[in-house]
């Protein structure tokens, strides 16, 4: 949202949405700093966003509170024209990015989000949180810190909408899906008893899919290519999953209409697709990059690999080969190390001058020097890669580094069955979404 807003907020849809947040004080000291009415020269730097902080800073609560408020607004707004009956609007959250998981949560159901889905983590603790925001109550989740010796603290990140008077209760209480790939998490997110809430239904994301993958059970086989192996014991069981009672969509390997119809015969309520949408004209990604990929879709198909190193999360992370972007060696290599976004730190212990223990934060892909001295292994930098920077790249809103623009970094799912040639054949290269629902409902 900041960038867009220095980039002058073409079209005005992010003022758009902002009018509608029901405290202007808060969008009055967004505003100020970052004003689309005095915007950024080209090859200038953007203004930085506050790094996230367990101490919750303000801007930075407030920036993730409103840009997820804005999104979700203007999904709404979109999926409302020319239907009397408009979709329903999703969003998306990763359960390690924890810091700002609750002013996010908030903002978007300020904005009347319908879904909220949840992976890359164990969600337990998230419907409860739901219903308290709901409620206009304080929420909290616990902050897993790399502890030293000995120590025995635990940290804690809360919410509380009193903090905002000027806001109403939230009218709609949203679904709460979460992202499992084993029939495990799901039974036991299913049990979960109160204080806490099971979730709504559950999304089954195979190791197919675009971004995050969840590591294979055996964590040591990998191919020639040094990708994880996944085996029999990494298939869900379709049938045990449907026993739990709760809805459920498929994801990873299902945008096509034989899959999808492949879902609803094993019991699935639908599917979730990614790299077709990813890869339409309304998805947002930078058009080179698109333009990049949709070509050699057409040819000799999209070359994705398994990464098991790109992410400082640790989870293994699809990588389209696009030789402007990260995936070429050149462009890493030659790519100066820097941590200024900081969604994906990891929080440590660390010990102050005067003997008092705080957090601290720290990230494999940041500068290795910085990492080793706040106590990191040096081994664990190897081959990470900055996907804050680069998926920022990936939209068109690249930082400037030393006059030198972040390279993107692309993530889509494995396409072994050449579904993108076959819409692309099917629409022409620059298909829209309606297109791509049209396609998959065959």
């Amino acid at each position: 949202m900041a960038r867009r807003l220095l980039d002058g907020d073409e079209g005005g849809h992010m003022q758009r949405a902002l009018k509608a947040f029901p405290d202007q004080a808060v969008v009055e000291r967004i505003l100020r700093r970052y004003n689309p009415e005095a915007p950024r020269k080209e090859g200038e730097a953007y203004k930085s966003v506050p790094m996230p902080d367990a101490r919750g800073h303000r801007m930075s609560v407030e920036l993730t509170m409103v840009g997820a408020f804005a999104e979700v607004w203007l999904a709404k707004e979109l999926a409302s024209q020319g239907s009397n009956r408009p979709g329903p609007v999703l969003m998306n959250l990763l359960t390690e990015l924890r810091i700002l998981t609750l002013p996010a949560l908030y903002g978007a159901m300020l904005a009347g989000v319908d879904y909220i889905v949840m992976g890359a983590g164990v969600p337990r603790s998230i419907p409860g949180v739901i219903r308290n925001l709901a409620n206009g109550n304080r929420a909290t989740i616990s902050l897993d810190a790399a502890r030293q010796e000995g120590s025995r603290n635990s940290y804690e990140l809360g919410f509380d909408p009193a903090g905002y008077p000027k806001i109403e209760k939230i009218k709609n209480t949203p679904v709460f899906l979460a992202i499992v790939a084993s029939n495990i998490l799901a039974t036991v997110l299913e049990r979960i008893e109160q204080p806490e809430l099971p979730p709504n239904g559950f999304i089954i994301e195979g190791p197919t899919a675009g971004g995050h993958n969840a590591p294979p059970r055996n964590k040591r086989v990998y191919n020639d290519r040094g990708e994880p192996v996944y085996g029999d014991r990494d298939v869900v069981d379709l049938a045990k999953i449907a026993e739990l009672g709760l809805p459920f969509w498929l994801a990873g390997g299902y945008g096509s209409p034989e899959r999808l119809r492949e879902a609803k015969d094993d019991g699935a309520n639908g599917i979730q697709a990614g790299s077709i949408f990813a890869l339409c004209r309304d998805s947002g990604m930078a058009p080179h990059l698109r333009d990049e990929l949709i070509g050699k879709a057409l040819q000799e198909g999209v070359d994705v690999y398994t990464d098991r190193r790109a992410s400082p999360t640790g989870y293994p992370f699809k990588v389209a080969a696009v030789e402007s972007t990260t995936s070429n060696p050149a462009v890493y290599e030659q790519r100066e190390r820097v941590c200024d976004i900081g969604h994906l730190r990891t929080p440590y212990e660390r010990t102050t001058p005067d003997g008092n223990v705080e957090i601290g934060y720290r990230c494999p892909s940041e500068p290795v020097k910085d990492y080793v001295e706040k106590g990191g292994k040096k081994e664990d930098t190897e081959g990470r890669k900055c996907l804050c920077n680069g998926l920022l790249g990936t939209i068109g809103f690249g930082q400037i580094h030393n006059g030198v623009q972040e390279p993107a970094i692309v993530t889509i799912g494995d396409d072994k069955e050449g579904v993108i040639k076959r819409i692309a054949t099917k629409y022409g290269p620059d298909w829209s979404a309606t297109d791509g629902v049209e396609f998959l409902r065959g």
